[in-house]
C-alpha cells in the first residue's frame, strides 16, 4: 500500500503498513488466513449483486435505473447504477473498513464487485459505456481526503476507467465543508447541507458530455443530485451515477 500520495505523507497510512508487516491478513468475511488479500474467492463470489435497478427518488423499479416521471422534478440526476447492497454485512464491512480504518487496497474486492454488477448489465445488452461517457468521482473536501490519504471515488473511477479503456477525470471540485452526509437522515436536511459545495473545475471538458458519476455509496442521492446538477448547469448532456452499494 503506497503511504506517499500526491506528495503527502499520511500516518493513518504509515500506520496501516506498519501492521501489514507484523500481522497478517484475514479473510473479513470468513477469517481464513491469506497472503495477500482481504477478502477470500470463496466469500467475494458470495457477495451479492444487485439484479433489479431502481429510482434515485422514490426506490420504486425503474428501467435501467432511470429517475422515474414522478422524481424528475426534484432529481436532477438521470440514472443511477447499483452495484450491491449496503445491507449486507460483508459489502458495508468492506466499504466502511476502506474508508475509516484507511485501507485503500480494499477498493480491489470493491472494484470487482462492481465490475461482476456491470458484466452482469453487459449480458442484458445494458453497457454502461453508452454515450461514451467521462467518468467524475464524487469530490471529498480536501481536509477529509488529506485525513483518509485518499478519495475511494477516485480510486473506483481511476480503476474503472483503466479496466474499460475510458477517461477519468477530476472535473467536478468540493468548495465548501459541512457536515458530514453520513450524520444526517432527513433527506431535506441533507439537500440543504450540501448546497453550493460542488463547482465544476474543468468546464470545457464536461460540456457537451455524458457524464457518469462515480461514488461508493448513495443514500437518499443528495449528494449526487446536487453534483448532477452543478454538472448540467455547466453544459453536461446527461449525468448518471454508479455507486458500489445504496443504503
Amino acid at each position: 500500500m503506497e503511504s506517499i500520495i500526491k506528495g503527502m505523507i499520511y500516518p493513518q497510512k504509515l500506520l496501516a503498513d506498519a501492521l501489514e508487516l507484523f500481522f497478517p491478513h484475514r479473510c473479513l468475511s470468513c477469517r481464513r488466513y491469506l497472503d495477500d488479500s482481504y477478502l477470500c474467492s470463496k466469500c467475494f463470489n458470495a457477495l451479492p449483486v444487485k439484479r433489479q435497478s431502481e429510482c434515485v427518488g422514490c426506490k420504486r423499479a425503474t428501467p435501467d435505473g432511470k429517475t422515474c416521471a414522478f422524481c424528475r422534478a426534484d432529481n436532477a440526476l438521470d440514472r443511477l447504477l447499483i452495484a450491491s447492497d449496503f445491507k449486507d454485512p460483508v459489502v458495508a464491512g468492506l466499504i466502511k473498513r476502506m474508508k475509516y480504518s484507511f485501507i485503500a487496497d480494499l477498493i480491489g474486492p470493491l472494484h470487482g464487485l462492481t465490475r461482476k454488477y456491470l458484466q452482469l448489465r453487459a449480458k442484458k445488452g445494458l453497457s454502461f459505456l453508452e454515450g461514451s461517457p467521462l467518468l467524475v468521482p464524487v469530490p471529498l473536501h480536501i481536509r477529509r481526503e488529506n485525513w483518509r490519504g485518499f478519495n475511494q471515488a477516485r480510486l473506483l473511477s481511476d480503476k474503472l476507467a483503466a479496466a474499460y479503456q475510458i477517461e477519468s477525470s477530476d472535473a467536478l471540485a468540493r468548495v465548501g465543508q459541512s457536515q458530514n452526509q453520513a450524520e444526517i437522515e432527513d433527506r431535506s436536511e441533507r439537500l440543504k447541507n450540501i448546497r453550493d459545495l460542488f463547482a465544476v473545475s474543468d468546464k470545457q471538458k464536461v460540456a457537451g458530455r455524458n457524464i457518469m458519476l462515480v461514488d461508493d455509496v448513495c443514500t437518499t442521492g443528495a449528494t449526487l443530485n446536487e453534483c448532477s446538477r452543478v454538472l448540467k448547469d455547466a453544459g453536461a448532456l446527461s449525468v448518471s451515477a454508479l455507486v458500489i452499494a445504496r443504503g
